[in-house]
């Protein structure tokens, strides 16, 4: 089976001189990361949220979602057996930090064979709900959220 072998990395090219640097931002494994696009796009931003996998596992499929904050820390989800779609940040209605919201993930729990929506709050990283169905979700990516107004 092919590993997945995505990093986390921040090029920067000078218009000065034409150079490029670039910077490793997390040290393991991610894919379709994500930011918090309402009011970072384009400008500095502070955190990433991805879909991770265990190193030591080639086996597995991804398998976690990650929180990476540029500074050094990370934030982890993960349970066995289940395998979380792309993470879609959606911003609290008044918030005022960069991670103030949620961050919602279709999740296949390949034991149960069937999948759930998985509420994790973006600052902590912690569950904050789920809702099951009886039924798996092929996995997708790319999600978006759009609020009505």
């Amino acid at each position: 089976m092919q590993r997945f072998q995505g990093e986390l990395s921040r090029y920067r090219l000078s218009i000065d001189d034409g150079t490029v640097t670039s910077d490793t931002l997390y040290d393991g494994i991610i894919e379709l990361p994500r930011i918090n696009y309402k009011e970072c796009n384009t400008n500095e931003h502070r955190y990433v949220y991805g879909v991770g996998i265990n190193r030591d596992a080639p086996e597995e499929f991804l398998d976690r979602l990650v929180k990476v904050d540029i500074n050094g820390s990370t934030k982890t989800w993960h349970e066995p057996s289940t395998h979380p779609g792309e993470p879609v940040f959606v911003s609290a209605p008044d918030a005022t930090r960069e991670d103030q919201g949620v961050i919602l993930s279709v999740v296949l729990d390949s034991v149960d064979d069937r999948s759930f929506l998985l509420v994790l709050d973006a600052e902590s990283f912690k569950e904050r709900a789920r809702a099951t169905v009886e039924h798996p979700i092929p996995n997708g990516f790319h999600g978006q959220f759009y609020s009505e107004h």
